[in-house]
């Protein structure tokens, strides 16, 4: 591979300069138009914000360590709390936590065993490993957030304690769906003022809930220090959890308003470097693409359709869009419609699509929470302790890649493990 392990003084002044204006920018100009079509659990009035989102974080070249000898990194799936398949594809790969560095895609918990997410909770908390928020993670933390507001009044405490219990005497007699057995003790307790601090639409007890109500201080800490995105200059290379775009799908992809039709001007050299140039423009298409500053687009977008990001099926697939943009991106050339070098997305949350690699994205979702299969891809030089078997993933109908592009001239590797 042709990345640089070690950062250069003038490329470590452009990402000082970078990170401030990521800061300013995410700080100031992400809770508005951003969070317009937000739609996940938090409400916009009437409660505070549960989300507590985290847009970005930025990984050095020692964090993401692709060029040392000794170590790999290791960009792992969907988990959705199968701990036991996700510590079977460890041993697969002969995971070495003191050589390799260990990133997730996002939704690590939930839809599996609660037991399962927690164990994982407990892994990746303990650990402190790298990743992104899933948007299953995103309403653990809501709800967490919803836990420790309710419980700071006076009463509410006592309140939850008590309708916990009685939902458990529920459940002993007969299992029951939470949402009819709410509604029920609403009307019950018809005058009480704690129902009207629940937001609308949402329901006690459910999978999302548990974790959240059972999770340690540590663990919520953990989930609330996820970012959205994770940026690598380094390898030319983002993660999360459901994708981004390279150009807003409301305007031609060549239209001067888009990131990738003309030269970034960074505004502290005349002398600028490739190198420089290539990282203005990489934090171009996260701060000048709408949907990617919008929390919702990033943890649930599959599709675009009539220009606008979908969670469906429907419409063209956002990797497509993606690997378009990108395969024409040949350099800084004035005279191409495209002015730019190309990057490459990681991601998870389309288990649908099973594992979905083109040139420029890699999507790891292959649905083990469904019994398929979990999924990483490996990146780095220290020799593959594993086997390099061509497992048939009966699920996407084809052989699994042992070795696929990576970057502007790398390689990686794709492990995975049958959840069943």
């Amino acid at each position: 591979m042709a990345m640089m392990a070690v950062i250069s003084p003038a490329l470590g002044a452009a990402y000082s300069i970078v990170t401030l204006f990521l800061l300013f920018f995410f700080s100031f100009g992400f809770n508005n138009q951003a969070l317009d079509t937000w739609d996940t659990l938090t409400p916009k009035n009437e409660h505070p914000d549960f989300g507590h989102y985290k847009a970005l974080a930025t990984l050095s070249a020692d964090e993401f360590p692709m060029e040392e000898r000794e170590k790999r990194v290791i960009v792992v799936g969907d988990i959705h709390g199968m701990s036991v398949y996700f510590r079977t594809l460890l041993n697969e790969i002969t995971y070495d936590p003191s050589a390799d560095v260990l990133v997730h895609v996002g939704d690590i918990v939930s839809k599996g065993p609660q037991s399962g997410s927690m164990e994982i909770l407990e892994y990746m908390s303990s650990h402190n490993v790298t990743g992104v928020r899933g948007n299953h993670d995103q309403m653990v933390i809501e709800w967490r957030g919803w836990l420790d507001w309710v419980q700071s009044f006076p009463g509410g405490k006592r309140w939850l304690e008590r309708l916990h219990a009685s939902w458990d005497e529920a459940q002993e007699s007969d299992k029951q769906d939470p949402g009819p057995w709410l509604e029920e003790q609403k009307q019950k307790t018809r005058k009480s003022e704690w129902w009207k601090r629940i937001p609308s639409g949402w329901i006690l007890f459910g999978d999302h809930y548990r974790i959240a109500y059972s999770m340690s201080k540590t663990q919520y800490a953990y989930l609330l220090s996820l970012p959205l995105k994770l940026h690598i200059p380094s390898a030319h290379a983002y993660i999360a959890h459901a994708g981004l775009l390279a150009s807003d799908p409301m305007y031609p992809p060549t239209d001067h308003r888009q990131p990738l039709s003309h030269i970034p001007t960074p505004p502290f050299s005349r002398n600028n470097t490739q190198s420089t140039l290539r990282l203005f423009q990489e934090v171009a298409i996260m701060s000048e693409v709408p949907s990617n500053k919008n929390p919702w687009a990033v943890l649930n977008m599959r599709s675009v359709k009539k220009g606008k990001v979908v969670r469906t099926k429907g419409g063209t697939p956002w990797s497509d869009l993606w690997n378009r943009d990108m395969s024409h991106c040949k350099g800084f050339d004035l005279d191409r419609e495209y002015k730019c070098h190309p990057a490459t997305i990681i991601y998870g949350h389309s288990a649908s699509r099973g594992l979905d690699i083109k040139r420029w994205s890699l999507g790891l979702d292959t649905g083990c929470v469904y019994g398929k299969r979990l999924s990483a891809l490996i990146l780095g030089s220290r020799p593959r302790l594993y086997d390099q078997h061509e497992a048939t993933n009966t699920h996407i109908k084809k052989r699994i890649p042992t070795s696929v592009p990576f970057g502007d001239d790398g390689r990686a590797s794709i492990v995975s493990v049958r959840c069943r």
